[in-house]
């Protein structure tokens, strides 16, 4: 992937890329952002390695060391969670080709300052849309409203009831079978490759994607996650289920998170 394309990604975010990474871009922000209750905006897309480094350089950037600390994202998961994940460790979280792809190995601490250094850079701005917001993690009701896309009898974030459609195809990133888990190499049946973009698949009525599967989605309780993950089967696809990932303790492969912006003060 080239250089202005990992720029792009940052730019869809929000965050300048020139080395001024201590302003936002209000309108860009802006669209990455979907309404999905008065008052609180989920963001369209899980965050990504690129959003995340921007994060994590303008930590370093200030001198901030106890919370770079906190937020370093731990590599060695992959092998030592996974067992196969060698070349993960060495390239998804920074070659530019994974810089669209979801922010994993992280921990809710992490997560929670990322969501911080937002609502800090947001309400400093002076061009800002709203006199103060809070971004966060979701709630996990929060989260379930937002996942329904607008449909309150919704088994899944799409329309229906079933995993694929009329051709085949899946709608989101899963494990269908045990012999899709036997390393990178192998492309799962669902066209992803362990984890996909987080821009993948088709957006639900609130236009968020990857709501279930990708990646398991970190809320405000520590100890939980939400929408099943990369390795985890077709039930845990549900908006009410519980993947085997749902209990969250450490930073791990399959868990990533979104944020939500809270309108505070108009």
């Amino acid at each position: 992937m080239k250089k202005t394309t990992l720029i792009g990604m940052i730019l869809f975010f929000g965050l300048l890329a020139n080395g001024q990474t201590n302003r936002l871009d209000l309108k860009a922000t802006q669209k990455s952002l979907a309404k999905t209750q008065e008052n609180l905006y989920f963001s369209k897309t899980e965050v990504t390695n690129a959003q995340y480094s921007v994060f994590l350089k303008n930590l370093k950037e200030d001198n901030r060391t106890k919370e770079l600390q906190i937020a370093q994202i731990d590599t060695t998961n992959w092998t030592t969670d996974l067992k196969y994940g060698e070349p993960l460790t060495v390239h998804y979280h920074s070659h530019p080709a994974y810089g669209v792809y979801p922010v994993v190995n992280i921990s809710h601490e992490g997560a929670t300052l990322f969501c911080q250094w937002m609502t800090d850079l947001y309400n400093a701005n002076e061009k800002r849309k709203f006199k103060k917001v809070i971004f966060r993690l979701p709630t996990e009701q929060e989260w379930i409203t937002a996942a329904k896309g607008g449909n309150p009898e919704a088994i899944y974030p799409w329309e229906g009831n079933r995993l694929m459609n009329e051709k085949g195809v899946p709608l989101c990133n899963f494990v269908r079978a045990a012999e899709d888990t036997m390393g990178v190499a192998n492309i799962h049946n669902d066209g992803a490759q362990l984890t996909a973009p987080s821009k993948s698949y088709l957006p639900n009525g609130f236009g968020l994607y990857n709501m279930s599967g990708n990646v398991a989605e970190m809320i405000a309780n520590k100890e939980q996650t939400m929408g099943g993950c990369w390795l985890d089967n077709a039930e845990a696809m549900q908006i009410g289920s519980e993947g085997k990932f749902s209990n969250f303790y450490k930073p791990a492969p399959t868990i990533g998170f979104r944020y939500v912006m809270e309108v505070i003060e108009e």
